[in-house]
């Protein structure tokens, strides 16, 4: 049968098909019988899964996040929201050796439908990236931003900016990047008494802890450091150490920019030590704020494929979406089938 993408999920939907597992964690029923609560992802969202338990006697795992699953479901709604009984599961390296495959994937396994990546070129957003840094920014600053930029490139271009809310995809973190600097420059300009070199370089660099916060840029989760120390403070870190290797020469400036990044989250309840104390980081955060929102309200939107005029309520954004004028395609269908 065909694949059909998260996004596109109703209840009483059967599915048969690959997912990659997001997050799984055994838990009790109220009866203390264990179960499996899983989330399971492709390119389109994430959709939550339940093994109880008596097919996970049948089919134990152990499921890790970034393991590629076949499923044999069906799909019912709980608490308003689409979820799947997990019936039949098996890792993609089961079915390879049931299916006596040692150098190939199984030819129903699509791995392009599964995983999200940033509609954007990469390498125009790394360039134009490196550009603005170039072109906006003065020593010590630039010297600061193009070495972090420089050794971080690789994880850079491939890292997600989040683990599942806003650009929670390959490319996320750069094309998030991309869009702070440049709507913080605009805004940046309209007050010409504000320090646009600060705004510039913090917006660049206010989410690069994320890259020590999250791995598995296909599958994103917390490392240990993540976890531990969350990605302000990492890059945080990162920024200081950095500025250590360059003496950096003026440290009141190395100041305020570490300030913009400890502070870009806008209050000590969401993650931020300390509240925006300057306009450079009030101006950070509101950019940094409005680019998510903007994504998660893109992201809700393409996602309901009704005709209703409202989407459902959005727990986060705590409001239905407007949806007339809007025309929404669902990605295209591709063939593919998961053999027993």
């Amino acid at each position: 049968m065909p694949h059909i993408f998260v996004s596109q999920l109703r209840e009483g939907m059967e599915v048969q098909q690959y997912f990659v597992v997001r997050q799984a964690e055994e838990r009790l029923t109220q009866h203390g019988k264990p179960y499996l609560n899983l989330q399971l992802a492709d390119r389109t969202g994430i959709i939550r899964a339940k093994l109880w338990s008596e097919a996970l006697r049948e089919y134990p795992g152990p499921f890790r996040n970034g393991d590629y699953v076949g499923v044999v479901g069906f799909v019912r709604a709980y608490q308003g929201e689409p979820e799947i009984t997990i019936q039949k599961i098996w890792t993609l390296a089961q079915i390879k050796q049931k299916k006596e495959l040692v150098n190939e994937e199984p030819k129903d396994f699509d791995i392009s439908l599964l995983h999200a990546t940033t509609p954007y070129d990469r390498e125009q957003l790394w360039q134009d990236l490196l550009a603005l840094a170039t072109e906006a920014l003065t020593p010590p600053l630039r010297d600061l931003v193009l070495n972090l930029l420089h050794a971080n490139e690789a994880a850079w271009q491939t890292h997600p900016a989040a683990r599942r809310n806003h650009h929670a995809y390959v490319g996320g973190l750069l094309e998030h990047t991309w869009c702070v600097a440049r709507l913080a420059q605009q805004i940046a300009a309209v007050y010409p008494d504000i320090h646009q070199e600060l705004v510039v370089a913090g917006a660049i660099l206010h989410d690069v802890g994320k890259i020590k916060e999250l791995g598995q840029p296909h599958a994103p989760d917390y490392t240990v450091a993540g976890q531990l120390l969350g990605h302000i403070v990492l890059g945080w870190e990162m920024i200081r150490q950095e500025a250590a290797n360059l003496t950096f020469p003026d440290e009141k400036l190395l100041l305020q920019l570490e300030h913009i990044v400890l502070t870009h989250h806008g209050q000590q309840e969401f993650g931020s030590p300390v509240l925006p104390k300057t306009r450079e980081a009030l101006l950070v955060y509101y950019a940094d704020d409005l680019d998510a929102k903007l994504k998660i309200m893109e992201q809700h939107l393409q996602a309901d494929t009704s005709e209703r005029e409202f989407t459902p309520y959005h727990r986060l954004l705590q409001r239905e979406l407007y949806k007339i004028g809007r025309e929404t395609e669902p990605p295209e269908e591709e063939e593919k089938f998961l053999e027993e």
